[in-house]
């Protein structure tokens, strides 16, 4: 068995240290006591085995919502084995409010927990529902692009069809144009004979009056 002084400093008065040490100190088998200095600090006598104490004074060196302990010293005696439990050292006429305020704080520190507790769900929904948020833009957005680019590919491939088309037509009317000028040659042609056909029609007319000019004058 060791007994081990130790003087913690910090934020370790009216917040339910010595409350949290005795409940190690319980849980480890380690006897003792703990109580306040004037100067703020509390000093905590502990007897128990060596490895029981190294834990101990691991584990007294609490950070949470109330406590805040800054500063350890360790001080190592022979155990005196004059203790049986581990207990809270409370003096003067001071007793009973200082037992309510100790169970005000342990109440106070619930509260505390229990609204951080609530505060950090209530970020986890804010933030789930913020990447939901993101995720539906997101793939939104992804829909919106895809549609697009969709589109783009149906509208170049109209355009090159197009094209095609327009390249046909333009072919076809190079061609209709080489047969328009084919018949106004073939047009001009037929023109030029008939008014040489005329021209002998004309003549030939003639000369079938001279055969019958000619006949009248014979039968003279």
């Amino acid at each position: 068995m060791e007994r081990v002084i130790i003087i913690a400093k910090g934020k370790v008065q009216k917040v339910r240290y010595r409350s949290k040490v005795k409940e190690i100190a319980d849980e480890l088998g380690i006897v003792g006591g703990a109580e306040n200095l004037e100067d703020g600090s509390v000093r905590i006598v502990a007897e128990g085995k060596k490895e029981k104490l190294a834990d101990f004074i691991t584990r007294i060196k609490i950070k949470n919502y109330l406590i805040d302990v800054q500063d350890v010293s360790v001080s190592f005696e022979e155990a005196s084995g004059g203790f049986d439990v581990f207990r809270k050292v409370i003096s003067g006429t001071m007793y009973e409010v200082a037992e309510r305020l100790d169970e005000a704080a342990g109440l106070l520190e619930r509260l505390t927990g229990a609204v951080t507790s609530g505060n950090d769900k209530i970020i986890g929904t804010i933030e789930q529902g913020n990447d939901k948020i993101i995720s539906t833009i997101e793939q939104g957005n992804d829909k919106i692009i895809g549609t697009i680019e969709q589109g783009n590919e149906k509208l170049a491939g109209k355009q090159d069809q197009t094209i095609e088309i327009l390249k046909s037509v333009k072919e076809d009317t190079d061609v209709m144009r080489e047969d328009i000028g084919e018949i106004k040659d073939a047009l001009s042609i037929i023109t030029g004979i008939r008014e040489e056909t005329k021209e002998l029609s004309e003549k030939y007319d003639a000369l079938g009056r001279d055969v019958e000019e000619i006949k009248r004058m014979l039968k003279k």
